[in-house]
């Protein structure tokens, strides 16, 4: 005889983020990698298709790397790879996703083998940026990645917040995440991230121009990215208050609007403003929803800081160069896994060093950039403005080319 499957309760939803502590020996970072694409000879953006194209540049890196292709509607739109997958940002901004890994030097390794393999499918007629945000390509001459997902975002922030469009198609970013060991564990990364956001956001800044425009500060990137949408972006989202628990967390995502809905296989539209504790107390159509429904919900929240999954994602750098990159993994790993308490107003020198008593030899010299930086007082963005005012685009352009 059938059972009714039970329905989904908030004691659910707080039990999924418990379920996910690990003990501290098996922590690890998980690092997303965010790029541009441009045509060479005209340095606009790719477009899905046409040669070279978005489609075209991901046919050939799966016929040079191998791997499994991920399709929509006949479409490849990203890769799977035992060392790494690829993904479409809403922009064409190709987005790298590592398994999770024990060192920093272990990321390093398996983003040189996905960039060489990436430089190789590029060839000639495509530049890779690695940049906060792009730098010369006005909003309105971005193409549209044609995935559902991001026909029905686009639809949803028409007319609502002011920069929700520009984060989804013009930013790129150096995401981490890391492995929490207790509640309460999480709970304090969570309020560190929080409160070291804008030295974090700070040491790696790299997105000073946008629309060919220096916008008087070291990361637009975050300015898009805060003013996106009130009730999911921030540091973290507008969640009304210290997150003090998992169920603190919880009963903010279930205030939050949900984007979609899966109705048999497929992302369908919400007609009218739908919370996932909408959801989850009356359901829709006679549906309620899984914890499907609850990590698909999870990921529509683009906060700066938010509990993703099973991890908590550290979300506040520019993307940058693969040496700045393996550095953002090795401070993030030394800095979150210390143990330690920061205050606020910690500063990047203090930050780097409590990285590296933290680390092994092998990390440790993942830093050595950033110790530069520190010496130098200065940020990527800073190398970027002075490319720019001295060659205009093409020499900004130049300096960010990885």
């Amino acid at each position: 005889m059938n059972k009714t499957k039970p329905r989904l309760t908030r004691d659910d939803l707080v039990g999924y983020f418990r379920s996910a502590v690990v003990p501290a020996e098996a922590n690890r970072i998980g690092v997303e990698y965010e790029l541009f694409c441009l045509e060479t000879e005209s340095r606009r953006r790719l477009g899905y298709e046409g040669v070279p194209g978005i489609g075209w540049l991901l046919s050939r890196l799966l016929a040079i790397g191998g791997g499994s292709p991920v399709e929509e509607d006949g479409r490849i739109v990203g890769i799977d790879h035992p060392d790494y997958s690829v993904s479409i940002e809403p922009g064409g901004q190709l987005e790298a996703s590592f398994p999770p890994c024990r060192s920093a030097a272990e990321f390093s390794a398996g983003l040189d083998l996905y960039l060489s393999r990436l430089r190789e499918a590029a060839g000639s007629e495509v530049v890779l940026i690695a940049a906060g945000a792009d730098p010369v390509t006005p909003f309105a001459e971005v193409p549209w990645v044609p995935k559902r997902r991001y026909r029905i975002m686009r639809r949803y922030w028409e007319g609502r917040a002011d920069l929700s469009h520009h984060m989804m198609t013009q930013t790129a970013a150096v995401q981490v995440s890391i492995d929490y060991n207790s509640e309460a564990d999480a709970v304090a990364k969570l309020a560190t991230a929080v409160s070291l956001s804008q030295v974090l956001t700070g040491i790696f800044a790299n997105s000073p121009v946008y629309q060919g425009e220096y916008r008087c500060t070291g990361s637009f990137r975050k300015n898009i990215w805060c003013r996106t949408d009130r009730e999911r972006s921030g540091i973290p989202a507008g969640c009304g208050g210290r997150i003090g628990s998992f169920a603190d967390y919880v009963d903010y995502a279930l205030s939050v609007p949900m984007l979609f809905i899966l109705r048999d296989g497929r992302l369908e539209e919400l007609e009218e403003r739908f919370t996932f504790g909408d959801f989850l107390d009356r359901g829709l159509g006679g549906r309620f929803p899984d914890l499907e429904d609850w990590r698909r919900h999870l990921n529509t929240i683009f906060s700066l800081v938010r509990f993703n999954n099973t991890t908590l994602e550290v979300r506040v750098f520019d993307s940058n160069r693969p040496e700045l990159a393996a550095a953002i993994a090795a401070l993030v790993k030394g800095v979150f896994y210390s143990g330690r308490e920061f205050s606020p107003l910690a500063g990047p020198a203090e930050l780097a060093a409590a990285a590296r008593a933290n680390l092994d030899r092998e990390d440790r010299r993942f830093l050595d950039p950033v110790d530069r930086l520190i010496r130098e007082g200065t940020a990527p963005a800073d190398a970027a403005l002075r490319a720019f005012r001295a060659g205009g685009p093409d020499s900004l352009l130049e300096s960010l080319r990885i």
